[in-house]
């Protein structure tokens, strides 16, 4: 199935270089004025310190260190192994955990905790807006009419979704069967002990007053500020576009690139976005230049300032 998906991706990927015109490219890219550039690249700023927030607020409540800017050094640096892991973020999820570990002095079973709760509340929302999108998609577009296609989507949210829903609904019935279960094995001891520090968190989060929506809606404004950067973007080169459909195009993007085919998502992401920004009948130069220019933004931007503060951060320990 991944190297169907390689082989689709690929082929898309030579249509779409094969039929560049690389200086009407450059032409679309200077349409973009530079105040206004600078404008997203704060708007993506101001998202990647509400991530931090988040992880901030998470951390206080299973009672870890959440010193604001000691948790910008471990996303950060989770962001840079994102960089270089396919799709779905595991390498940096992997990294965040050892430096909450070994930075922030989080237990191993706190870490894995902490970065499995903040996941849960990201993608809670995500794949919610997610489903909603690809119905109404779907129903617009040819290519994802056949009944296989959208059937094996919906099957993939639903399950997802209601994985997040019964975990978060039946918590202490699911924690009082996990202590239930005698582990046979060291590995199993071990994701024994995490599945009981995590639903005992969940309770704590469950217990108090309002958090749980609060988390929600922290999630899904963090998520609403994508399609925004996006709007504003497109807003650039042309008047003529439906805003509901330009928010559903960047989820979908977003979604596709998690698929774990190639690092950080590249090429998916590309392919997916710029095809469909075709289809809203966007030229095939400024719909490239859109998805660059976006991709830049809210992935390239975000790794060259992880860089810089990792670096300080690093400096200035050395100094200390």
């Amino acid at each position: 199935m991944k190297k169907v998906g390689l082989i689709l991706l690929s082929i898309l990927l030579v249509v779409m270089i094969w039929q560049f015109d690389f200086s009407n490219f450059l032409i679309s890219i200077r349409q973009v004025p530079l105040f206004a550039f600078i404008g997203l690249l704060m708007i993506q700023v101001i998202s990647q310190l509400l991530v931090n927030y988040q992880w901030c607020r998470i951390g206080k409540i299973i009672g870890g260190n959440h010193d604001f800017f000691k948790m910008l050094y471990v996303n950060a640096r989770g962001m840079i192994i994102e960089c270089v892991t396919p799709g779905v973020k595991i390498g940096g999820e992997v990294t965040r955990a050892l430096l909450l570990k070994n930075e922030l002095g989080y237990s191993a079973q706190e870490a894995a905790t902490l970065v499995t709760f903040q996941k849960m509340a990201s993608f809670s929302s995500f794949f919610m807006i997610n489903l909603f999108a690809f119905a109404h998609v779907s129903s617009k577009i040819e290519i994802f009419q056949g009944t296989l296609v959208r059937i094996i989507v919906y099957l993939f949210l639903l399950a997802l979704i209601g994985l997040l829903v019964a975990i978060f609904t039946c918590t202490s019935f699911l924690e009082n069967r996990v202590r239930n279960i005698i582990p046979k094995h060291r590995w199993t001891g071990v994701l024994h002990t995490f599945m009981i520090t995590l639903l005992s968190n969940i309770k704590v989060l469950k217990n108090m007053k309002g958090e749980m929506y609060k988390q929600f809606f922290l999630s899904l404004s963090i998520w609403v500020l994508f399609p925004v950067k996006m709007i504003l973007l497109v807003h650039l080169f042309t008047t003529n576009f439906d805003w509901i459909f330009l928010t559903e195009v960047t989820f979908i993007s977003y979604m596709v690139g998690m698929i774990p085919l190639l690092p950080g998502g590249i090429g998916s992401f590309e392919a997916t976005m710029t095809s469909l920004l075709i289809i809203m009948q966007i030229n095939s130069n400024d719909a490239f230049a859109i998805t660059l220019l976006f991709r830049f933004i809210t992935f390239w931007f975000v790794i060259l300032i992880s860089l810089i503060y990792a670096g300080i951060w690093r400096w200035k320990g050395r100094k200390r």
